[in-house]
């Protein structure tokens, strides 16, 4: 290694002890091998240095990533608490309750995958004493989800009371939907309109799973009349309705499609199967308890599996008299 002041260096002690170090290879019968052990004890003095130097550069290194991972924690644990609270306002937004209504028993329950939901359901109070179901599925999860949603339901809601029919309902909101979509999610949804007087139920699907009526033979009807796309695909969509009657004692369950695909560890699906075996068993007939047993059916299903979609149930029964 060449020395920035040569001079300086070969008048140095370390440029002295160099020079005696190599002296023997010029200096015939001249023996002062042993003035290596003086070069010997000099470099094992700045490896000494060196090392100290590397131990110092460690340790502020270690400092600075020890302060960067608590700013990090801290940013974490802030975010997670501003999630929690959309999370709260987010099911807040949800009726707890469905309407006080004669001859009429309803529950509803979503239960989120990740902080915030993609799912949604709604009870809407009508003119003339009829109540709006809606229950809704959002593409995706997570924060984008979660606003999506917010606006759907906003939409659905708003425009439910200038709409008799559900179809024209649903197709006004998926006109607002289209031109309020910059990351081109959609929701599906089925949107049915109940009359507790007459039991006249009338609904349109917006690409949506078809929801089941079981009857009090233990029989099942699938709702499974023509629908429409989801919504916020494209605008012009039609969605045709279609009338039943619900007869005392008939019960209808609206869900998503993260009832039936919910996992096992083995990747088995829970299954429509298995759904309509939980709402024929025998039991408690109130809507709360058939959401209860159907939700603990699917948890004990899926077992140690994380939840891989939302999880949202509805239940409306018309008492007899």
């Amino acid at each position: 290694m060449a020395a920035a002041e040569k001079r300086a260096f070969i008048v140095s002690f370390n440029g002295l002890v160099d020079l005696l170090a190599i002296a023997p290879f010029f200096l015939a019968g001249f023996d002062t091998r042993w003035l290596r052990l003086l070069r010997w004890l000099r470099l094992l003095r700045v490896l000494k240095l060196q090392t100290h130097i590397l131990e110092a550069t460690v340790a502020e290194r270690t400092r600075e990533l020890a302060d960067k991972n608590a700013a990090l924690e801290r940013a974490q644990a802030q975010i997670k608490a501003e999630l929690d609270v959309a999370r709260a306002l987010q099911m807040a937004i949800l009726p707890a309750a469905f309407p006080a209504t004669a001859g009429c028993d309803a529950a509803a329950r979503m239960i989120p995958a990740t902080t915030m939901g993609g799912d949604f359901y709604d009870f809407i109070e009508l003119p003339d004493g009829r109540i709006g179901l809606v229950i809704a599925d959002v593409s995706g999860k997570g924060v984008p989800a979660a606003f999506f949603m917010a606006v759907a339901r906003t939409n659905l809601r708003d425009l439910a009371a200038h709409h008799a029919d559900p179809g024209a309902c649903l197709a006004e909101t998926n006109e607002v939907l289209c031109t309020q979509n910059p990351l081109d999610l959609f929701v599906t949804v089925f949107y049915c309109v109940f009359d507790p007087e007459s039991g006249v139920l009338t609904y349109a699907n917006g690409g949506h799973n078809p929801p089941y009526v079981h009857h009090p033979d233990g029989s099942v009807e699938t709702l499974d009349g023509a629908g429409g796309l989801a919504l916020g695909v494209m605008p012009g969509v039609v969605f045709p309705d279609h009338t039943t009657r619900l007869l005392p004692g008939d019960r209808l369950l609206l869900y998503t499609d993260g009832v039936t695909e919910a996992f096992n560890p083995s990747d088995e699906a829970y299954g429509t199967q298995r759904l309509l075996a939980e709402v024929q068993a025998p039991g408690d007939g109130a809507a709360a308890a058939l959401i209860e047993r159907i939700c603990r059916s699917v948890t004990s299903f899926a077992g140690t599996a994380p939840q891989s979609d939302d999880i949202t149930l509805t239940v409306l029964t018309r008492k007899a008299p």
